[in-house]
């Protein structure tokens, strides 16, 4: 019983944090919005993954909050 309880609360914390902090930095351009070219190392372009911003939304504000994309701005409904 003292597990689910503690289950419940990490559940319901994260579930708050993702509202809170929803998003995270971006694992293809580690957060400077740009990728650097293979052979010409100087070229850049912006990052297809995160479109030059740096951020992603985490996993759970797709699945609880129905994602920001990729603002961190919740759409009004």
């Amino acid at each position: 019983m003292f597990a689910v309880l503690i289950i419940a609360i990490i559940a319901v914390g994260y579930i708050v944090s993702t509202r809170i902090h929803p998003l995270r930095a971006c694992p293809a351009c580690s957060s400077s919005g740009r990728h650097f070219g293979g052979v010409y190392k100087n070229a850049h372009r912006r990052c297809r993954r995160c479109a030059g911003s740096g951020r992603k939304d985490r996993v759970g504000t797709k699945v609880f909050w129905g994602g920001t994309n990729n603002t961190g701005i919740f759409p009004k409904k």
